[in-house]
């Protein structure tokens, strides 16, 4: 890689650099879309051992009334057994009590495609091949 003494390439502490950056970001959005502030969540099932087995980390904008699902994963162990129907059920509810009117998701094609489907989410875009050959699939349900 060539050098170049105006880059700098942070790997050991990249979390405040991303903090400037988003604050420049929202900064610049700000004219388009207003000021507003996302909302992190998570919602989770545990074993009997305390373990967590089945969750979902999101955040919702309220002042657009949106929901994203960033992370929803269910372990191996406890698949198929209805416990994420009832994780997507309940992200329902807790996303109308907090006023939003849709709710965002996207999976890669090997993972849960055909759930979101039957949960009552439309594919919105694909990213074909876009990564180790496997295509992303953007969900959005209306509320």
């Amino acid at each position: 890689m060539k050098a170049n003494s105006n880059i700098i390439i942070e790997e050991e502490n990249p979390d405040s650099i991303k903090q400037a950056l988003q604050k420049g970001l929202r900064e610049y959005n700000y004219e388009f879309l207003g000021q507003y502030e996302s909302q992190k969540f998570a919602i989770y099932i545990k074993d009997e051992e305390t373990q967590v087995i089945a969750g979902i980390y999101g955040f919702i904008i309220a002042k657009h009334k949106t929901m994203r699902l960033e992370f929803v994963w269910v372990h191996e162990n406890a698949r198929n057994k209805g416990i994420g129907t009832q994780l997507l059920k309940y992200i329902d509810e807790y996303a109308i009590s907090k006023g939003c009117e849709a709710v965002q998701v996207s999976t890669m094609e090997f993972q849960g495609k055909e759930f979101y489907g039957k949960m009552g989410y439309k594919q919105i875009g694909l990213i074909p091949k876009w990564f180790c050959d496997k295509d992303e699939i953007f969900f959005l349900k209306k509320l």
